[in-house]
């Protein structure tokens, strides 16, 4: 995994660094960690902090505060005032002057904001499957969770290997993809009951 993440993450930094938008942002959607979890060892809280860590190792600059440049951006909640979605994606900049700034790329245009009005986001060097839905990366590494992971699906798989553009790199063991391509999403509308009982 680390030698996976890790060079996507450096690029980020060195480009936000630069003080370079375009290559940072193009740099933010050349690749996506999906996780079918929030938590845990396979959970995306657990690989943020995961790609953080190595990060410090590798650039020797510890990982302190929680806006860095190359920090990338996920928006969790719609702010009208500022224009910016829940689901839209972002990254922090270092302007020529030091300052750090977030620009998401929003539905309708790019924004830069300062970071202290961005209040509902979260780091994203992981996101969820269901997140994810409706954006892309040229590159998307699938890690599965074990198969007795009741999120595992086969509709939850497509979903994640349908965000890649060009190449997708799935992690698990045989067991798992195994779980994720043959176990269907059971729908609990309660609508089979509802139809036996009306006969």
């Amino acid at each position: 995994m680390r030698s996976l993440l890790v060079p996507r993450a450096l690029d980020l930094v060195r480009a936000a660094e630069r003080g370079d938008v375009e290559s940072t942002l193009a740099a933010l959607d050349r690749q996506r960690l999906l996780c079918a979890h929030r938590e845990g060892p396979h959970g995306v809280r657990h690989w943020n902090r995961q790609v953080e860590r190595w990060l410090t190792e590798e650039t020797g600059e510890p990982i302190w505060s929680t806006w860095y440049a190359g920090r990338p951006l996920l928006v969790t909640a719609n702010d009208y005032g500022l224009g910016v979605h829940n689901g839209d994606t972002g990254v922090v900049v270092r302007r020529g002057d030091g300052v750090l700034r977030a620009h998401v790329a929003g539905s309708t245009r790019r924004l830069d904001l300062a970071t202290s009005r961005l209040g509902q986001a979260e780091t994203m060097h992981a996101m969820t499957i269901h997140k994810s839905q409706g954006s892309q990366a040229d590159e998307v590494v699938v890690l599965l969770p074990p198969p007795d992971s009741r999120l595992l699906t086969r509709e939850l798989f497509y979903t994640a290997i349908t965000r890649a553009r060009e190449r997708v790199v799935v992690v698990g063991g045989p067991d798992d993809v195994r779980a994720a391509v043959t176990r269907r999403a059971l729908r609990a509308s309660g609508l089979s009951q509802r139809l036996a009982a009306s006969h």
